[in-house]
C-alpha cells in the first residue's frame, strides 16, 4: 500500500505546476473482509485545474484496485 502512496507523491511532485506539500495520501479498508480499499486524499490545492491534475494522477494510478475518498479542498 505504501508503494502505490509513494508513487503517486513522486509523479505529483515531479509536476513542477503543482505543489504537493499539504497533500496527503492514506489507505484503509472495508468491508467485511478488509478487501476493498479506499485511497483517502486529503490536503488543498491552490486552483481547480491543479486539483484536476492531482485527482487524474490518482485515479490512473488507483485503477479499479482502490475507490478514491476526495476530501481536496481548492483555496
Amino acid at each position: 500500500m505504501a508503494d502505490i502512496i509513494a508513487k503517486i507523491i513522486a509523479e505529483i511532485e515531479s509536476d513542477p505546476t503543482t505543489n504537493a506539500k499539504e497533500i496527503s495520501l492514506d489507505v484503509t479498508s472495508k468491508g467485511f473482509l478488509k478487501r476493498r480499499k479506499t485511497l483517502n486524499v486529503r490536503g488543498s490545492v491552490k486552483s481547480t485545474v491543479e486539483k484536476d491534475r492531482v485527482m487524474k494522477i490518482i485515479q490512473r494510478e488507483a485503477g479499479d484496485n482502490y475507490d478514491i475518498g476526495d476530501k481536496l479542498a481548492v483555496k
